[in-house]
């Protein structure tokens, strides 16, 4: 506990010596200083690397005098993501449930908080949403008339042309039936 805030600890003792010594260098560094940039800047001596440009000099990610970015990356992803994990569940998840779900796995219900400004938050969405909706179905609509009036429109001029066609194959007829068969 530090300042009275609850944080993790991470199991330190181990089988390996060297684990060992990694995680009691990893927890002497708490609290972490962290420094966070994605921006690579120009170090006095050429080298670029990520970190921040002060007035007085560079601080850098990467480097463990001027950030325990590294060591709390360790901590999280490296060598202790089973048993955060594992602590997430059994310990921080398990005090939620029990805090706001009954035996029979209900909710219960002071524990359902809705803040008024989130209401409202929420009901502005929704009635975006709604708004969107419908200016989407009224265009769905438009576009659903214009290729309906198209068809008919393309429907009207195939008949037109059949007929035309058919005009032409009785003239034919008619002018084969006048001449003379050999």
């Amino acid at each position: 506990i530090f300042h009275q805030i609850n944080v993790y600890a991470s199991p330190i003792v181990s089988e390996d010596e060297s684990t060992t010594e990694r995680n009691r260098s990893i927890m002497a560094a708490m609290p972490f200083a962290i420094i966070g940039s994605e921006e690579d800047v120009m170090r006095p001596d050429n080298r670029r690397v990520k970190g921040r440009q002060y007035p007085w000099g560079v601080s850098e990610v990467e480097n463990d005098d001027h950030c325990d970015f590294k060591k709390l990356r360790s901590l999280l992803i490296r060598t202790h993501m089973l048993d955060l994990i594992t602590t997430t569940e059994e310990v921080h998840y398990e005090s939620y449930r029990s805090a706001h779900v009954d035996a029979n796995g209900k909710i219960i219900k002071s524990s359902i908080k809705k803040d008024s400004k989130f209401k409202e938050e929420e009901d502005a969405l929704r009635r975006r949403f709604t708004e969107q909706v419908k200016g989407e179905e009224s265009r769905f609509r438009q576009w659903e008339q214009r290729l309906i009036s198209e068809r008919d429109r393309l429907n009207k001029d195939l008949e037109l042309e059949h007929s035309k066609i058919q005009s032409l194959t009785m003239e034919i007829k008619a002018l084969e039936d006048r001449v003379p068969r050999k």
